[in-house]
């Protein structure tokens, strides 16, 4: 029998700060890239081959001897790519061209609302009472940081744009959560 050993509370903490340092830093990273001349595309391409080349030497050692659960998890792994990968930070990166990041930021998070939404619509789980006090209060917050109701312009392009970047974080979230396949 085979155990598979468990990262420590410390290997884990240090993960999670790491990750946390890479996403934390990724709007600013790529909002730069965009102001020399990189196209979107162009700066996702280069973060997901940065992240893919990191990632190899985990991936190998992780997936030796399942290569199996690939072969018939495929779709989700594509879906899980393009939505929840290319879609979610091409369309981040187009909205930050438009509108300010922590902007960008916001409207991409509102993927989060869109979760609830699939739970609901698709699963037949009711969201609860504080769950949608939450998304009320989060679109309300939205709305008063976009500044809907004053005399500024806002740049729609950039807010479909953030919005589209919403429904790429919502798929990563359902194809992550689905567990259907190993």
């Amino acid at each position: 029998m085979t155990t598979t050993r468990m990262p420590s509370l410390h290997q884990g903490f240090a993960l999670a700060l790491i990750s946390a340092a890479a996403f934390g830093t990724a709007g600013a990273f790529g909002k730069s890239l965009l102001d020399t001349g990189w196209s979107p595309v162009a700066a996702v391409a280069v973060r997901v081959a940065i992240g893919s080349l990191v990632l190899l030497v985990p991936t190998m050692m992780v997936m030796r001897g399942k290569w199996h659960t690939l072969r018939r998890g495929w779709p989700s792994v594509v879906i899980f790519g393009v939505f929840g990968v290319g879609v979610a930070q091409v369309a981040f990166y187009q909205a930050v061209q438009y509108i300010p990041v922590g902007v960008a930021l916001m409207l991409e998070y509102l993927g989060i609302l869109l979760v609830v939404m699939w739970l609901w619509l698709r699963h037949g789980q009711r969201p609860r009472t504080l769950t949608v006090i939450g998304a009320v209060l989060a679109v309300a917050g939205l709305a008063l940081v976009l500044d809907v109701f004053g005399v500024g312009s806002i740049n729609m392009v950039g807010v479909l744009w953030g919005l589209f970047a919403a429904t790429g974080l919502a798929a990563y979230f359902i194809v992550s959560g689905d567990d259907s396949h190993d």
